[in-house]
C-alpha cells in the first residue's frame, strides 16, 4: 500500500531529525528535485540530494525539523518549522565557527506514489549568508509570531 502525502511527510520529518540521510532518501524518488531557494541551488536525483543533505546535517547536527505548521492538500504539503542551531560543520562552503543561527524554514512538498518528486526550500531569514559569514550589525531575527503554544504546535 502506497503512503499518503501527510505520511510521508512525517515520516520524512521524523527521519530527517536522526540525521541518517540514508533513511531520509527512502522517501525520494530517484529523479527527485530538492530546490534549496536560500542558496539559489537546485539538487536532482539521489546521488545530489544525499550529497546536499550530508553538508546539511553534518553543518546543522542539533536541528530536529519539528513542523510548527502543516498544510498537506492531495499530493502537496507545506510544511513550516523554526528553531535555532549552532553551525558545527562547513556550510556551502562557510567553515563552522559554532556560531549560533535561527533557522525559520518553509518547506513545500510534491508527492506521487508515496515518494517525494519536488521539494522548494527556504530557510534562515533574509541575512543568513551575513550571519554564516560574521557580519556584524545585522537585525536580530525575526522570532515565531505568534510563538509557538507548545512542542510542535503554533494555532
Amino acid at each position: 500500500m502506497t503512503l499518503g502525502t501527510r505520511e510521508v511527510i512525517d515520516a520524512i520529518f521524523a527521519d530527517a531529525a536522526t540525521g541518517d540521510v540514508a533513511d531520509v532518501m527512502r522517501w525520494w524518488h530517484p529523479d527527485g528535485v530538492l530546490e534549496d531557494v536560500t542558496l539559489a541551488r537546485a539538487y536532482r536525483g539521489h546521488d545530489e540530494i544525499a550529497d546536499y543533505l550530508t553538508m546539511y546535517y553534518a553543518a546543522l547536527p542539533d536541528v530536529v525539523y519539528e513542523p510548527v505548521r502543516l498544510v498537506v492538500e492531495g499530493p502537496t504539503a507545506v510544511v513550516e518549522w523554526a528553531q535555532p542551531a549552532v553551525v558545527s560543520g562547513t556550510f556551502d562552503g562557510v567553515p563552522a565557527d559554532g556560531r549560533r543561527l535561527y533557522l525559520h524554514a518553509v518547506d513545500v512538498f510534491h508527492v506521487v506514489d508515496g515518494l517525494i518528486v519536488h521539494e522548494s526550500s527556504w530557510y534562515g531569514d533574509g541575512w543568513l549568508r551575513q550571519r554564516l559569514e560574521g557580519a556584524t550589525m545585522l537585525p536580530d531575527p525575526l522570532p515565531l509570531t505568534p510563538p509557538a503554544a507548545g512542542p510542535g504546535v503554533r494555532f
